[in-house]
């Protein structure tokens, strides 16, 4: 989905276009109307509650650490970032979501000896390194374990999956162990199972708790819950378009 149409759909800018809206047109009942459903929308945007309600359906269909699947054949951990000017590195580095994948990645290459499949490229097209050449250096030289593959072509979850089956097919492996967040792993293993993989998912970091357990300040607005309420809703809108694209 563009970028910019993205986030003129999610909060905190749809709820400000509504209001604004609203304001042009204030003297219409239509005008109080879009001013009010403005501001519902960013209170209800920024709540746990409701952030919580968008993750769960996201993140709760997947379990955490299942057990590991007697037919699979490899692990790929999927890029989730990178820190372009790090110069307590000396350069561009992982960020902190790919950092979180990269640890959970190479605890399951300890626990099953599977070898490892890093996916990332150069997303901005300018950077010296792709993502998965980042990875892979911290995998091998603050984590100790090796990797046996660097897709570097992909741009996005889609051609994450397409270029990482085209590696590995040739290798006879069509089962992986699939390492993403627990929020991105719907689009990331329909992607990988469209490219015609087995995928068991293994996400990492799940955010949403449990529902039961909700607690007054859960329905107060946070700047925290209206962050995760735009990363729900770009996963849901980025799954749709997947789907219509693909």
């Amino acid at each position: 989905m563009p970028t910019i149409l993205e986030l003129l759909i999610m909060p905190p800018a749809s709820g400000f276009i509504l209001m604004l809206l609203g304001l042009v047109l204030w003297r219409l009942p239509l005008g109080r109307m879009l001013a009010f459903a403005g501001a519902a929308w960013l209170y209800v945007a920024a709540t746990p509650v409701f952030a919580g309600w968008l993750l769960g359906g996201l993140e709760r269909p997947y379990r955490i650490d299942p057990p590991v699947p007697a037919g699979a054949q490899a692990i790929v951990v999927l890029a989730g970032g990178r820190y372009a000017h790090a110069p307590e590195y000396g350069g561009g580095t992982v960020n902190a979501a790919s950092l979180e994948r990269l640890r959970y990645g190479a605890r399951l290459h300890r626990r099953t000896g599977l070898p490892l499949l890093v996916s990332g490229g150069r997303v901005g097209g300018g950077e010296p390194e792709s993502e998965a050449r980042l990875m892979a250096g911290v995998l091998e030289d603050e984590l100790g374990v090796s990797v046996r593959w660097h897709e570097e072509q992909g741009r996005n979850t889609m051609e994450n999956a397409l270029f990482s089956a085209r590696m590995l097919r040739p290798e006879g492996i069509d089962h992986v162990l699939l390492v993403s967040h627990a929020l991105h792993m719907p689009r990331a293993a329909w992607s990988f199972r469209r490219a015609g993989l087995t995928v068991t998912p293994f996400p990492t970091r799940r955010v949403s708790g449990d529902p039961v357990r909700m607690r007054f300040t859960d329905f107060l607005p946070q700047p925290s819950a209206l962050w995760y309420t735009g990363q729900a809703l770009h996963e849901y809108l980025g799954l749709a378009w997947y789907r219509l694209r693909h």
